[in-house]
Protein backbone atom coordinates (compact mmCIF):
# COMPACT_ATOMS: atom_id res chain seq x y z
CA UNK A 1 0.00 0.00 0.00
CA UNK A 2 1.58 3.38 -0.91
CA UNK A 3 0.95 6.06 1.42
CA UNK A 4 0.84 8.71 -1.25
CA UNK A 5 2.80 10.34 -3.58
CA UNK A 6 4.24 13.87 -2.44
CA UNK A 7 6.41 16.51 -4.73
CA UNK A 8 9.88 16.48 -4.20
CA UNK A 9 10.00 19.67 -4.89
CA UNK A 10 8.72 20.53 -1.09
CA UNK A 11 11.65 19.13 0.47
CA UNK A 12 12.79 21.57 2.97
CA UNK A 13 16.16 23.13 2.26
CA UNK A 14 17.12 24.88 5.66
CA UNK A 15 15.17 26.23 8.40
CA UNK A 16 15.00 29.65 8.87
CA UNK A 17 16.41 32.08 11.61
CA UNK A 18 13.07 32.56 13.92
CA UNK A 19 12.64 28.36 14.01
CA UNK A 20 12.09 27.06 16.93
CA UNK A 21 15.25 25.18 18.41
CA UNK A 22 14.63 23.53 22.18
CA UNK A 23 17.94 23.27 22.66
CA UNK A 24 18.79 27.29 21.96
CA UNK A 25 15.55 29.29 22.85
CA UNK A 26 17.43 32.91 22.59
CA UNK A 27 17.24 35.30 24.98
CA UNK A 28 13.64 37.67 24.52
CA UNK A 29 13.07 40.92 26.69
CA UNK A 30 11.54 40.63 30.21
CA UNK A 31 7.46 41.50 30.19
CA UNK A 32 5.70 44.07 31.31
CA UNK A 33 4.47 43.57 34.67
CA UNK A 34 0.71 44.20 34.03
CA UNK A 35 -0.50 44.61 37.79
CA UNK A 36 -2.36 42.60 39.99
CA UNK A 37 -5.87 43.91 38.82
CA UNK A 38 -4.76 42.99 34.79
CA UNK A 39 -3.59 40.04 35.76
CA UNK A 40 -6.87 39.12 37.74
CA UNK A 41 -9.62 40.57 34.71
CA UNK A 42 -7.39 38.82 31.93
CA UNK A 43 -5.95 36.41 33.56
CA UNK A 44 -8.85 35.66 35.86
CA UNK A 45 -9.85 32.23 33.61
CA UNK A 46 -6.72 30.79 32.88
CA UNK A 47 -5.71 28.31 35.76
CA UNK A 48 -2.71 26.87 34.30
CA UNK A 49 0.72 27.99 32.38
CA UNK A 50 2.25 24.86 30.33
CA UNK A 51 6.01 24.52 30.61
CA UNK A 52 8.43 24.99 27.55
CA UNK A 53 10.94 22.69 25.61
CA UNK A 54 11.15 19.41 27.93
CA UNK A 55 8.85 16.70 26.17
CA UNK A 56 6.75 13.23 26.70
CA UNK A 57 6.75 12.18 23.19
CA UNK A 58 3.21 11.36 23.34
CA UNK A 59 0.60 12.17 20.26
CA UNK A 60 -2.50 13.20 20.05
CA UNK A 61 -3.45 13.02 16.63
CA UNK A 62 -3.37 9.22 16.61
CA UNK A 63 -7.10 8.13 16.69
CA UNK A 64 -8.50 5.43 15.10
CA UNK A 65 -10.40 7.40 12.86
CA UNK A 66 -7.69 9.81 12.16
CA UNK A 67 -5.72 6.36 10.96
CA UNK A 68 -8.52 5.31 8.81
CA UNK A 69 -8.93 8.46 7.17
CA UNK A 70 -5.12 8.10 6.13
CA UNK A 71 -5.32 5.16 5.04
CA UNK A 72 -8.23 5.47 2.73
CA UNK A 73 -6.35 8.79 1.36
CA UNK A 74 -3.73 6.83 0.76
CA UNK A 75 -5.73 4.37 -1.10
CA UNK A 76 -7.01 6.68 -3.18
CA UNK A 77 -10.28 6.04 -1.72
CA UNK A 78 -10.81 9.40 0.26
CA UNK A 79 -12.75 12.20 -0.26
CA UNK A 80 -12.00 14.31 -3.23
CA UNK A 81 -12.76 17.47 -1.84
CA UNK A 82 -10.87 18.69 1.48
CA UNK A 83 -12.24 21.31 3.93
CA UNK A 84 -9.35 22.98 4.26
CA UNK A 85 -5.56 22.99 3.00
CA UNK A 86 -3.57 19.48 4.41
CA UNK A 87 -0.91 19.78 7.48
CA UNK A 88 2.03 19.19 6.01
CA UNK A 89 6.01 19.33 6.93
CA UNK A 90 5.92 23.11 6.42
CA UNK A 91 2.86 23.85 8.02
CA UNK A 92 0.08 23.05 10.35
CA UNK A 93 -2.85 25.57 9.12
CA UNK A 94 -5.75 27.29 11.48
CA UNK A 95 -8.31 29.41 11.12
CA UNK A 96 -10.01 28.24 8.08
CA UNK A 97 -13.68 30.31 8.61
CA UNK A 98 -14.43 33.90 9.01
CA UNK A 99 -15.56 35.54 11.80
CA UNK A 100 -18.87 35.95 9.74
CA UNK A 101 -19.34 32.53 8.98
CA UNK A 102 -18.43 31.46 12.28
CA UNK A 103 -21.65 33.42 13.24
CA UNK A 104 -23.52 31.86 11.08
CA UNK A 105 -22.71 28.41 11.70
CA UNK A 106 -23.73 29.52 14.73
CA UNK A 107 -27.02 30.54 14.13
CA UNK A 108 -27.18 27.27 11.77
CA UNK A 109 -25.88 25.00 14.39
CA UNK A 110 -28.49 26.31 17.09
CA UNK A 111 -31.64 25.68 14.91
CA UNK A 112 -30.54 22.20 13.62
CA UNK A 113 -30.11 20.78 17.19
CA UNK A 114 -33.50 18.73 17.80
CA UNK A 115 -32.98 20.43 21.73
CA UNK A 116 -32.46 23.68 20.74
CA UNK A 117 -35.47 23.59 18.37
CA UNK A 118 -37.81 22.32 20.95
CA UNK A 119 -36.40 25.23 23.23
CA UNK A 120 -37.64 27.55 20.38
CA UNK A 121 -41.16 26.22 19.77
CA UNK A 122 -41.63 25.71 23.60
CA UNK A 123 -40.98 29.51 23.92
CA UNK A 124 -42.43 30.72 20.78
CA UNK A 125 -45.90 28.66 22.49
CA UNK A 126 -45.54 30.41 25.62
CA UNK A 127 -45.58 33.42 24.35
CA UNK A 128 -48.25 32.47 22.35
CA UNK A 129 -50.20 31.52 25.14
CA UNK A 130 -49.54 34.22 27.64
CA UNK A 131 -50.08 37.12 24.72
CA UNK A 132 -53.43 34.84 24.06
CA UNK A 133 -55.15 35.43 27.64
CA UNK A 134 -53.54 39.37 28.17
CA UNK A 135 -55.14 40.61 24.28
CA UNK A 136 -56.90 38.04 22.64
CA UNK A 137 -57.07 35.75 19.36
CA UNK A 138 -56.03 38.56 16.91
CA UNK A 139 -52.11 37.74 18.20
CA UNK A 140 -52.84 34.06 17.03
CA UNK A 141 -51.53 34.76 13.05
CA UNK A 142 -48.57 36.59 14.51
CA UNK A 143 -47.60 33.56 16.47
CA UNK A 144 -48.45 30.99 13.82
CA UNK A 145 -46.10 32.87 11.53
CA UNK A 146 -43.02 32.81 14.23
CA UNK A 147 -44.09 29.30 14.71
CA UNK A 148 -43.92 28.16 11.03
CA UNK A 149 -40.48 30.69 10.11
CA UNK A 150 -38.78 28.57 13.00
CA UNK A 151 -39.74 25.59 12.16
CA UNK A 152 -38.49 26.39 8.16
CA UNK A 153 -35.26 27.04 9.83
CA UNK A 154 -34.49 23.95 11.44
CA UNK A 155 -35.82 21.95 8.41
CA UNK A 156 -33.10 24.48 6.23
CA UNK A 157 -30.60 24.36 8.12
CA UNK A 158 -30.55 20.74 9.16
CA UNK A 159 -31.13 19.73 5.89
CA UNK A 160 -30.10 21.82 2.63
CA UNK A 161 -27.91 23.24 4.06
CA UNK A 162 -26.02 20.94 6.09
CA UNK A 163 -25.92 18.81 2.55
CA UNK A 164 -24.97 21.63 0.61
CA UNK A 165 -21.18 22.60 3.00
CA UNK A 166 -21.26 18.36 2.95
CA UNK A 167 -20.62 18.60 -0.96
CA UNK A 168 -18.51 22.56 -1.40
CA UNK A 169 -16.44 22.17 1.93
CA UNK A 170 -14.45 25.14 0.64
CA UNK A 171 -17.40 27.58 -0.09
CA UNK A 172 -16.78 28.81 3.80
CA UNK A 173 -13.23 26.82 4.67
CA UNK A 174 -10.65 28.29 2.67
CA UNK A 175 -6.76 28.98 3.83
CA UNK A 176 -6.61 32.16 4.95
CA UNK A 177 -3.19 31.81 5.28
CA UNK A 178 -2.98 31.44 9.12
CA UNK A 179 -1.30 28.60 10.98
CA UNK A 180 2.05 27.12 12.84
CA UNK A 181 4.63 27.43 10.51
CA UNK A 182 7.72 24.94 10.85
CA UNK A 183 10.70 25.85 8.64
CA UNK A 184 10.44 29.69 10.10
CA UNK A 185 8.90 29.27 13.12
CA UNK A 186 6.45 31.66 12.88
CA UNK A 187 2.74 31.61 14.05
CA UNK A 188 -0.12 33.39 12.42
CA UNK A 189 -3.89 33.78 13.34
CA UNK A 190 -7.23 35.65 12.85
CA UNK A 191 -8.02 38.30 15.74
CA UNK A 192 -11.38 39.73 16.19
CA UNK A 193 -10.70 42.68 14.29
CA UNK A 194 -10.82 40.34 10.98
CA UNK A 195 -6.91 41.32 10.72
CA UNK A 196 -3.90 38.32 10.98
CA UNK A 197 -1.56 38.64 13.67
CA UNK A 198 2.00 37.11 13.61
CA UNK A 199 4.79 36.49 15.62
CA UNK A 200 7.88 33.81 16.44
CA UNK A 201 6.01 30.77 18.63
CA UNK A 202 8.59 31.28 21.55
CA UNK A 203 7.27 34.88 22.09
CA UNK A 204 3.60 33.17 23.00
CA UNK A 205 2.85 31.50 26.41
CA UNK A 206 0.64 28.08 26.63
CA UNK A 207 -2.31 28.40 29.08
CA UNK A 208 -5.28 26.08 30.12
CA UNK A 209 -8.01 27.51 30.59
CA UNK A 210 -11.39 26.38 32.13
CA UNK A 211 -15.18 27.57 30.60
CA UNK A 212 -18.33 26.86 31.11
CA UNK A 213 -20.44 26.03 27.60
CA UNK A 214 -23.87 27.25 27.08
CA UNK A 215 -25.83 24.08 27.42
CA UNK A 216 -24.08 23.54 30.64
CA UNK A 217 -21.02 20.96 29.97
CA UNK A 218 -17.54 22.58 31.13
CA UNK A 219 -14.66 22.61 28.98
CA UNK A 220 -10.74 23.47 28.60
CA UNK A 221 -9.04 24.93 26.34
CA UNK A 222 -5.55 25.22 25.58
CA UNK A 223 -4.13 29.01 24.43
CA UNK A 224 -1.08 30.47 23.02
CA UNK A 225 -0.73 33.88 24.29
CA UNK A 226 1.54 36.33 22.54
CA UNK A 227 3.71 37.84 26.31
CA UNK A 228 4.05 41.24 24.52
CA UNK A 229 0.87 42.11 23.16
CA UNK A 230 -2.17 39.90 24.46
CA UNK A 231 -3.31 38.63 21.13
CA UNK A 232 -4.46 35.04 21.98
CA UNK A 233 -5.64 31.80 19.91
CA UNK A 234 -7.24 28.44 20.59
CA UNK A 235 -5.38 25.53 19.45
CA UNK A 236 -7.49 22.88 21.26
CA UNK A 237 -10.55 22.10 23.29
CA UNK A 238 -11.70 19.28 25.26
CA UNK A 239 -14.11 18.60 27.75
CA UNK A 240 -13.01 19.26 31.27
CA UNK A 241 -12.44 15.48 32.54
CA UNK A 242 -10.14 15.00 29.14
CA UNK A 243 -8.35 17.63 30.30
CA UNK A 244 -4.61 15.38 30.34
CA UNK A 245 -5.45 15.63 26.66
CA UNK A 246 -4.27 19.36 26.31
CA UNK A 247 -0.69 17.89 27.86
CA UNK A 248 -0.23 15.95 24.85
CA UNK A 249 -1.72 18.32 22.10
CA UNK A 250 1.24 21.29 23.33
CA UNK A 251 3.43 18.85 23.78
CA UNK A 252 2.55 17.69 19.75
CA UNK A 253 2.52 21.15 18.84
CA UNK A 254 5.78 21.91 19.82
CA UNK A 255 7.40 18.95 18.66
CA UNK A 256 5.79 20.02 15.42
CA UNK A 257 7.63 23.21 16.03
CA UNK A 258 10.48 22.32 17.17
CA UNK A 259 13.53 21.64 14.34
CA UNK A 260 15.85 20.23 16.55
CA UNK A 261 13.12 17.59 16.69
CA UNK A 262 11.66 14.75 14.24
CA UNK A 263 7.84 15.51 12.89
CA UNK A 264 5.47 13.86 15.24
CA UNK A 265 5.07 10.29 14.16
CA UNK A 266 1.65 10.45 13.57
CA UNK A 267 -0.60 9.50 10.01
CA UNK A 268 -1.27 12.56 8.91
CA UNK A 269 2.51 13.93 8.48
CA UNK A 270 3.92 10.21 7.41
CA UNK A 271 3.57 11.39 3.51
CA UNK A 272 6.15 13.86 4.53
CA UNK A 273 9.01 12.72 6.76
CA UNK A 274 11.14 12.36 3.85
CA UNK A 275 11.26 16.01 2.72
CA UNK A 276 12.00 17.59 6.38
CA UNK A 277 15.83 17.79 6.89
CA UNK A 278 15.83 16.33 10.86
CA UNK A 279 13.30 13.82 10.33
CA UNK A 280 14.88 12.05 7.51
CA UNK A 281 17.86 12.60 9.25
CA UNK A 282 16.77 10.75 11.98
CA UNK A 283 14.62 8.20 10.52
CA UNK A 284 18.11 7.30 7.92
CA UNK A 285 19.76 6.63 11.01
CA UNK A 286 16.86 4.13 12.09
CA UNK A 287 15.88 5.92 15.16
CA UNK A 288 11.98 5.80 14.00
CA UNK A 289 12.45 2.19 14.49
CA UNK A 290 9.01 1.64 12.05
CA UNK A 291 8.71 1.16 8.31
CA UNK A 292 8.24 3.88 6.43
CA UNK A 293 4.32 3.61 5.46
CA UNK A 294 3.83 2.21 9.20
CA UNK A 295 0.54 3.73 9.16
CA UNK A 296 -0.51 3.42 5.91
CA UNK A 297 -0.56 -0.37 6.68
CA UNK A 298 -1.18 -0.46 10.47
CA UNK A 299 -3.72 -3.30 11.36
CA UNK A 300 -6.84 -0.45 12.10
CA UNK A 301 -8.66 -3.23 14.75
CA UNK A 302 -5.97 -3.97 16.35
CA UNK A 303 -4.80 -0.10 17.05
CA UNK A 304 -8.80 0.99 17.76
CA UNK A 305 -8.87 -2.16 20.63
CA UNK A 306 -5.71 -2.39 21.71
CA UNK A 307 -3.15 0.11 20.48
CA UNK A 308 -4.62 3.54 20.98
CA UNK A 309 -6.69 2.81 24.24
CA UNK A 310 -3.08 2.09 25.67
CA UNK A 311 -1.83 5.12 24.42
CA UNK A 312 -4.51 6.74 25.65
CA UNK A 313 -3.64 5.70 29.02
CA UNK A 314 -0.12 6.63 28.73
CA UNK A 315 -1.24 10.38 27.70
CA UNK A 316 -3.27 9.94 31.03
CA UNK A 317 -0.52 8.55 33.56
CA UNK A 318 2.04 10.51 32.16
CA UNK A 319 3.42 13.13 34.65
CA UNK A 320 3.15 15.79 33.33
CA UNK A 321 3.49 18.46 35.87
CA UNK A 322 7.45 17.43 36.62
CA UNK A 323 8.81 18.59 32.96
CA UNK A 324 10.61 21.50 33.53
CA UNK A 325 10.24 24.79 31.81
CA UNK A 326 13.04 25.91 29.89
CA UNK A 327 11.71 29.33 28.52
CA UNK A 328 12.02 30.77 32.00
CA UNK A 329 15.74 31.07 30.98
CA UNK A 330 14.82 32.42 28.18
CA UNK A 331 12.34 35.54 29.95
CA UNK A 332 14.33 36.61 32.93
CA UNK A 333 10.67 37.78 34.42
CA UNK A 334 8.50 35.08 32.81
CA UNK A 335 7.70 33.17 36.44
CA UNK A 336 7.21 36.78 37.99
CA UNK A 337 5.26 38.63 35.01
CA UNK A 338 3.05 36.08 33.34
CA UNK A 339 -0.60 35.57 33.91
CA UNK A 340 -0.37 32.88 35.87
Amino acid sequence: MSSGAVDSSEVVNDYGETAFRSDAIPTQKPLDDPGGFARALEGGDLIERLPWGHYGDLNISLSPNSARIYQRRAQGNGPKKLAGPKWTHKAMPSDFIKTRWQLVLMLAGSFADKGMIKFFLGAVVLAALLSFFAHGSQVIPTFSVALLVTALLHLFFRYPFTWFLESHPDFIVKDLGCGFFRPTGMVKFRTWREETFEAPFIEFDPYISFHVQPKGPTSCKLQLRHRYTGWQTVVASVHSTLKHELYAHWDELQRYMDVSQPLPDIPALEPYRHLDPTTAEYDAAGKRGRPADYWATLDLDWWEKEGYPKHQQAIRDFPWDTLEDRMQYSVANLNEAAMV
